[in-house]
């Protein structure tokens, strides 16, 4: 057998590890090598053993494999099956593959076959299933470190050295909507005036070489304060990096209503949630009471009361209370479930 042959088996190994599919074809490209009459892997977990099988193999193989699933040895097992003929198997254990799962990798060979690579084979679909694992756990991590940074209160993204966004967070893509001061055109972030353009990709440049962080504005259009930029390369410096992180603020922006988090933090009635609401948003006591239907003295006796609660003796104080009591940003369910779909 060709040296080529063999590098194709075990490159199929690892293609059906990077693929969401079976395992069907790498166990057909390993049958054909091993010239047998089928192959089979049983991933062995806690709870269950899954058997795969490749395309060929009769009814019989699938339920003997099934039988092989709490049988525990080592070094490669040579036995007769009735009604199928010589079976070769080899359990390898999931620890010595940094992996939760065993794997049994099976073949209905005939008398000629060549056991070593039949073990090379055994050890690739055993490597396959474990880089499998690990890349779901980091998918799924990434999932969740994706559903987080949509919480934060101020926009998150990724940007390679050239500007182009990689990743970004719900905040970020609001902001960027609005084009008055940041966009992107064609993938790279892009700010409005050309000299914080400039500045923009400089401060990447030198983040990216392990300069440190950098902070700078984008100015808007309509007068409206400047957003402020934070890019920094969260990683050790001396080496190009390929990505950097930038933080952006806009000093505009209300912090998102956090009624849910003071009625937990503060034990607030709703009456006073409804006031908190109102003083971070800026609006004033008669503002307050008109919009409820109130007295002016009625919203006043119970803001007395919120500020007990908050153990503050003012509206400036209450106010920054509420603020920093408020780390989370208000997500728009409907957009994550429609980027999920997508």
């Amino acid at each position: 057998m060709t040296r080529d042959a063999r590098l194709l088996g075990f490159e199929a190994w690892m293609d059906a590890a990077m693929s969401d599919a079976g395992w069907a074809d790498a166990l057909q490209r390993s049958r054909a090598l091993l010239r047998a009459r089928g192959a089979s892997i049983v991933v062995h977990d806690a709870n269950a053993s899954v058997v795969s099988t490749d395309c060929e193999a009769p009814a019989d193989f699938v339920r003997y494999c099934r039988a092989l699933a709490p049988r525990r040895s080592s070094g490669i097992n040579d036995c007769r099956a009735d009604n199928l003929g010589r079976v070769v198997w080899l359990r390898v254990e999931g620890r010595a593959e940094r992996a939760l799962s065993d794997v049994t990798f099976a073949v209905l060979a005939d008398e000629a076959l060549d056991l070593i690579l039949f073990a090379e084979l055994a050890m690739a679909a055993a490597r396959a299933v474990a880089a499998r694992a690990r890349l779901a756990c980091t998918q799924q991590s990434s999932a969740l470190m994706t559903a987080a940074f949509d919480h934060v209160p101020f926009g998150v993204a990724t940007a390679d050295a050239q500007g182009r966004v990689t990743n970004l967070n719900d905040a970020c893509r609001t902001l960027l909507a609005r084009a008055d001061g940041l966009s992107t055109r064609h993938g790279k972030l892009m700010c409005r005036d050309p000299s914080d353009q400039r500045a923009l990709m400089e401060a990447i440049d030198k983040s990216l070489r392990g300069e440190g962080a950098r902070v700078l504005r984008a100015t808007r259009a309509g007068g409206a304060q400047p957003y402020v930029i934070r890019v920094l390369c969260p990683r050790e410096a001396g080496a190009m990096r390929d990505q950097c992180v930038l933080m952006i603020i806009d000093p505009d922006d209300q912090p998102s209503p956090g009624a849910e988090i003071w009625r937990v933090m503060f034990d607030l009635t709703e009456c006073e949630l409804i006031i908190a609401e109102g003083l971070v948003a800026g609006r004033r006591i008669t503002d307050i009471a008109n919009e409820r239907g109130v007295s002016v003295e009625t919203v006043r006796t119970q803001t007395k009361r919120m500020f007990e609660r908050l153990n503050v003796t003012s509206q400036v104080e209450a106010t920054a209370r509420l603020c920093r009591a408020t780390p989370f940003r208000a997500v728009d369910a409907t957009a994550v479930r429609r980027r999920a779909a997508a």
